[in-house]
């Protein structure tokens, strides 16, 4: 490879205005100022026609089914992601550049089993980094990463745990400790979160989906209902052969105070019962 042309190929886009392209993003400590990935990538096909890149893919076996997934998993199931950049210059020479990203939240944080657009959204700042690395084009805006990264902390829960591989995420912990607080949720469901939360959330992901199930179904059903639904029972009431006496027990029942979505589901199961018989 010829030495003179990896610097030019540095040099054609190092001093090239990209500040007008810069973006913030709030990253909770600190902004960040990022070049969007579709600028970078623009700058460098217009230079460089025959440019490319590509996703490293990994075989990865997840509960006895075989995958290719786009990122690396580590021990404590985050993520890597890692692109190649291939270039060639005006003198026909091949250049490359590999960059690897960890796969991050909002806050700037790891994530254990990302999902499908945070894989992409690293994927695509990944490319972006790559290029500036590559061209020198906006690499300013990475000048200081490292000491940035010094106050770097691993994902916590609100309680000050940290989050394991495996485990419950800080999201589902943050959404438990919610549900907890809805004045709908039931008793039994408030104290089972009460209690995971006092043993420092130490359940599974699994376990911690279940209970975030049940505690949303719980908070529906303690809910008043609305109006269309109220309506929709009173006239299935007025369907229902029942006697005037009856019915009219049924028309109070709904007038009465405390009535709730379960209540009104469970009279609504009888009445659709008692017109198929």
């Amino acid at each position: 490879m010829n030495e003179t042309n990896i610097y030019n190929v540095y040099d054609i886009l190092r001093l090239e205005d990209y500040k007008p392209f810069i973006e913030t993003k709030d990253a909770g400590k600190f902004s960040a100022d990022y070049l969007s990935w579709a600028v970078a990538w623009d700058k460098l096909k217009k230079n460089f026609p025959y440019a490319n890149y590509s996703v490293k893919e990994y075989n990865v076996t997840i509960a006895g089914n075989e995958l290719t997934l786009p990122y690396m998993i580590l021990p404590n199931q985050s993520g890597m992601v890692r692109v190649d950049l291939r270039v060639t210059d005006s003198g026909g020479d091949d250049h490359r550049h590999t960059e690897i990203l960890a796969i991050r939240n909002n806050r700037m944080q790891a994530v254990t089993d990302p999902d499908s657009c945070q894989i992409e959204n690293t994927i695509r700042r990944c490319v972006a980094k790559g290029v500036s690395m590559m061209t020198g084009f906006g690499v300013e805006l990475w000048f200081g990463e490292d000491i940035k990264d010094l106050d770097y902390q691993k994902t916590r829960h609100l309680t000050g745990e940290e989050v394991v591989a495996g485990g419950a995420t800080q999201d589902q912990t943050l959404k438990l400790d919610t549900l907890m607080r809805d004045r709908n949720i039931p008793d039994t469901d408030k104290k089972v979160i009460a209690d995971h939360k006092d043993k420092g959330w130490n359940l599974t992901k699994l376990h911690a989906q279940v209970i975030i199930d049940d505690a949303k179904e719980g908070i529906r059903l303690n809910k008043p209902p609305t109006k269309t639904k109220l309506n929709n029972v009173k006239k299935l009431i007025e369907t229902v052969d029942v006697g005037d006496t009856k019915r009219k027990e049924l028309l109070d029942f709904l007038a009465a105070d405390g009535l709730n979505n379960g209540k009104l589901e469970q009279l609504e199961t009888k009445l659709n019962n008692k017109l198929e018989n």
